[in-house]
Formats: structure tokens, C-alpha cells, sequence
């Protein structure tokens, strides 16, 4: 056997030593597994939790919202907070005033609700859910679980926003304003100037109510309180300029009018009856007036519609939007918007005529001053007039005329036929008038108040065109439908012939007389001459 020494510089392997790491490492890995159980969570199944929150109990020291519930299960711990958040939410409100009107609201309808199901389940959690090292060795301290509130802002401001609608009061100006009379059992409405003294007006401070009521709701701390006021200032002065009257028109009410159109003229005259134009407003007759409709009392009467008379609500106010725009072109207002009839109106000159219709054509007129400028219209039904008077501060040392010149005209267009199996057979009924077509130049002149005298030249307002209007015939079914351009006249003179023919046609023929009896024959006498026989009635 050979024996070898070891080589210098080889390391001999220390057993013992080896041993002692082997130890130490295996203690170490003990160590660690013991670490990672006892600090690893312990979480109840679904079936003990379930076991825990039927029959268990919360620890002592537990608390929710400051509510001891220690040594209580969880349906009466339940209990115990729910009735005390619904006392809170239901003892609680906010409450504030506006100028000496109280208003309050509940915490529900402002948006708070409060969540106790989570913080109670927590609590009855505590102690047995955890790490094991904290539930084997750590001492369970007392603990408090908040109540978790949920505040809807949005909630409360509504409630604020629908309220403050109606607050506030506008400062109103030393100005002038019409003092109305009216009577509609006579069908009169008119009304005289007069002058308004200045007041102040206030407001609310809205931001400052909704800030203080979630800084209550926010620190549970509810007190009522006093909104905010702020004065809102009158400007201007005391005393206005003095107001003048700065044009003026007035219509006849035609005689045949129905008693719907005399009511819906009274109406829209009543309605627009001390109107104020702002300086630089636009002023819309059918937004200030609103629609027209039976629903909203007005009256049907004939109106001009597609270049024909039909039954509408509110017909016939188109005479007092045309008055009115013949008051403001003397006024020298701003005409924003006006539009002639299809059909002239015979209570204007032409051309100075202004339609308006629910929902289609409407007249705008443009306050152009820098004052107020006020509306009085005048109706008296009982002497057929309507008269509008618009007052303004600008003294003028001339007023206005205007005439309408016509520059254009052409024949109406051919008459429009189709057959109606619902007329007699040869009649002719005409359903729409029908019109030549005609444009007028509007032209204003200038003349002075003290010698009326012209100044300058007379200059163009507008023109107004009337488009021509095919009259609509109908015809029975006997007459055949005529040659374009044929005239009303040559179809009913047609109709009347064609009528008289089928009229002979079916007239009955006379029986024939029957035959006489024949008459014996009379020798001649010898001596006088004879004489010729008389026809017999019905020979030929």
C-alpha cells in the first residue's frame, strides 16, 4: 500500500466545521419558515365568517362612530349604529334665510348618506383576522372605526339653484313707464306716460349658501344661518329726460271685420301696450307676444295665408304690426326684420305693411338711441281705430312722410284648373283670387316742424314686392279641363252652354196630335164658283 503526503497548497477539508454550517443553515431555514407562518394573514373561510357574523360577538374595546359595541353580536351592533345615524340624518337639517323666508332641507335630499356596513364588518372583524403572530401574542387594543360619509354635492346645489330662482329684485331706474288701462268688455286698451322714481334692488349670494351648507354637512355641525344680501345700486339719476313723442300712426279697423278679428286686434294691442325698448335692443313683436293659438284665447278669424283668406288664431293682428311699423319709421327706429303680405292689406298704403306669424315671418325693430324709448298703443274698438304712439328723449326740429310709389307691375299669372267630382256638374268655383305681380319704392321726405317746408331730398326706406298669384279655379266634372290661359269667363260661359245643351237634350218631346176624321164630300152648287179647300191642322 502507498501512502501520499498531501501536496503544499491543497486545502484539507474541515468535517466538523462542515457540520457546524449544515446546523446552521437548517436553523436558519426554520427560522425563516417559523417567520413566514407567523406573520403570514390568517383569513376566516366563507363558512366560519359566515358562523362569525350570525353567532360571534365584537371584542371589547370595539367602537363605531364612538359606539361602544363590545360583547354584542352583529345584528344588534347593526341595530345600534343604523339608529344612531338615522337620528343624525333625520335630526339634522340645513337651514338658512332669505330676507325673512326660511328654507331647510333634510341631509338626504342635500345629498349626505352615510355608509355604517363597511366599518361594522371591520370591527366585528377585528381580532380574527390577521397575521398569527399578531393574534397569538399581540394584546388586542381598543379601537373605533369611523362612520364613512358620502356626500353628493350636486344634490344640494339643485335644491339651492331651484330655490334661488325667485330671489332678487332688480334695480330699477328712474324712467318712464306706461300706466295701462283697459276693458275688454268694450274692446278698448290705451294707457298714459308716466314717470318711475328709482329704486334699488338686491341679490343673493348664492356661493355663499352652498359653501356654508357643505362646511356644516362636511364638519357634522349644522346651524341655521342668514344668507348673504347685497344691495344692488339704482344708476342713473333721479330724474330722467323727458320723454316726446316721437311717432305716431294710426289705422282704421275695416267695418266688414268678423267680431274674432276685433278681438284678436284688442289683444295683440293690449299685449304690446306700454312695451320699453332698451337702447341697442332688438325687440321681436312675436316673442314679446307669444304664440297664437285657440289654447291661449285667441280667436279664429280670417288671415292671409299662401295669397288666400283662411281661418287662423289671431287673425287680422297683422294691422297693428303694420301700424306699429309705420310708427317706428317715423320714430327712426331700426328695422330689423319686416316682410310685406303676399296680399296687399287695404288698411296701409302699399307697401308699408308688415306681416307676423306664429312660428314664420316676424317684424324686429332696433332701439337706435341711447335712452329708453316707450310703446302706447291705443285701441278703441267701438270707433274701429288703433292707433301706436312711441316715445322717445330726441328732440327733432322736422318730421316724416312717406309714400309708396308703384314701379312695377305684370299680369297675373294663367288660372289654375283641376277638377272636383264633389261640385255640381257644370259649376265653377273660383278658390283663390289671384294677382298681378307689383313692386313699390317705399320713398321718406323731411319736413320742418315750424314752416313745413321739405328738407332736401326725399330718400328710399324700402320697397315692397307683391308676387303674382295664379288664381284657383275648380270645376265640376261635365266642364273638360280648359287650354292654358283660358279666362274664367270664357270656362263659365262654357259651363252654361254645355248645361243648356244637356238640358235640351233631355228636354221630353210633344206626343203627335192624333188624325182627324175625314170629312164627306158636299156636291158643288151649279151656279157659285167653287172655292179651294183649307188645309187640315197637322198636314204638311
Amino acid at each position: 500500500m502507498k501512502y501520499y503526503r498531501p501536496v503544499r497548497g491543497h486545502r484539507v477539508v474541515n468535517k466538523k466545521r462542515i457540520a457546524i454550517f449544515g446546523v446552521a443553515v437548517a436553523v436558519a431555514v426554520v427560522a425563516i419558515i417559523f417567520c413566514v407562518y407567523m406573520f403570514s394573514e390568517v383569513k376566516l373561510t366563507d363558512e366560519k365568517e359566515q358562523e362569525l357574523f350570525t353567532t360571534g360577538t365584537f371584542l371589547e374595546g370595539v367602537s363605531v362612530d364612538g359606539i361602544d359595541l363590545g360583547g354584542l353580536t352583529y345584528a344588534q351592533g347593526e341595530e345600534k349604529v343604523k339608529a344612531s345615524v338615522d337620528s343624525m340624518l333625520s335630526d339634522n337639517k340645513i337651514e338658512y334665510t332669505v330676507q325673512e323666508t326660511a328654507y331647510s332641507y333634510s341631509l338626504p335630499d342635500a345629498g349626505l348618506s352615510v355608509d355604517y356596513e363597511t366599518p361594522l364588518r371591520e370591527a366585528m372583524l377585528y381580532g380574527r383576522e390577521g397575521t398569527r403572530w399578531d393574534l397569538q401574542f399581540k394584546k388586542t387594543e381598543p379601537k373605533d372605526w369611523p362612520l364613512d360619509y358620502v356626500f353628493d354635492e350636486t344634490a344640494l346645489d339643485r335644491l339651492i339653484d331651484t330655490d334661488s330662482a325667485n330671489w332678487g329684485e332688480d334695480a330699477v331706474d328712474a324712467s318712464y313707464a306706461v300706466d295701462k288701462q283697459k276693458n275688454e268688455d268694450d274692446l278698448t286698451t290705451g294707457g298714459t306716460l308716466v314717470m318711475q322714481e328709482a329704486k334699488d334692488g338686491w341679490k343673493v349670494n348664492v356661493d355663499g349658501i352652498k359653501a356654508t351648507a357643505k362646511n356644516q354637512i362636511e364638519a357634522k355641525l349644522f346651524t341655521p344661518f342668514a344668507a348673504e344680501i347685497e344691495v344692488v345700486k339704482a344708476k342713473g339719476s333721479d330724474s330722467p329726460k323727458e320723454m316726446i313723442k316721437m311717432g305716431s300712426y294710426t289705422t282704421n279697423i275695416g267695418s266688414s271685420s268678423s267680431k274674432g278679428r276685433k278681438f284678436n286686434i284688442w289683444m295683440i294691442s293690449d299685449k304690446l301696450n306700454g312695451a320699453v325698448f332698451k337702447p341697442g335692443e332688438v325687440f321681436s313683436v312675436n316673442d314679446y307676444v307669444g304664440d297664437r293659438t285657440e289654447e291661449l284665447g285667441w280667436a279664429l278669424a280670417p288671415g292671409i295665408e299662401n295669397g288666400t283668406y283662411t281661418d287662423q288664431a289671431g287673425g287680422g293682428i297683422c294691422q297693428v304690426s303694420s301700424t306699429f311699423y309705420n310708427a317706428a319709421l317715423r320714430a327712426q327706429m331700426d328695422i330689423v326684420a319686416r316682410l310685406p303680405h303676399t296680399i296687399m292689406a287695404g288698411y296701409v298704403p302699399p307697401g308699408m305693411d308688415a306681416t307676423i306669424s306664429t312660428g314664420g315671418p316676424d317684424f324686429k325693430v332696433k332701439n337706435p338711441y341711447d335712452d329708453d324709448m316707450v310703446m302706447i298703443v291705443t285701441c278703441n274698438i267701438p270707433d274701429m281705430k288703433v292707433t301706436v304712439d312711441i316715445y322717445g328723449t330726441v328732440e327733432r326740429d322736422y318730421y316724416l312722410k312717406f309714400e309708396s310709389e308703384l314701379i312695377n307691375k305684370q299680369d297675373a299669372p294663367a288660372v289654375k284648373y283641376k277638377t272636383n267630382d264633389a261640385l255640381g256638374k257644370y259649376e265653377v268655383k273660383r278658390t283663390k283670387v289671384g294677382q298681378g305681380e307689383e313692386k313699390y319704392q317705399i320713398w321718406g321726405q323731411k319736413y320742418d316742424k315750424d314752416t313745413d317746408e321739405k328738407i332736401g331730398d326725399k330718400f328710399e326706406v324700402t320697397t315692397s314686392t307683391y308676387r303674382g298669384i295664379a288664381p284657383e279655379v275648380e270645376l265640376g266634372s261635365g266642364i273638360p279641363l280648359p287650354a292654358e290661359g283660358t279666362s274664367i269667363e270664357d270656362v263659365q260661359a262654357q259651363a252654361k252652354e254645355l248645361e243648356r245643351k244637356e238640358a235640351e237634350a233631355n228636354a221630353p218631346q210633344p206626343e203627335p196630335s192624333p188624325s182627324a176624321e175625314p170629312t164627306p164630300s158636299v156636291a158643288p152648287e151649279p151656279t157659285p164658283p167653287v172655292t179651294p179647300e183649307q188645309p187640315v191642322e197637322g198636314a204638311a
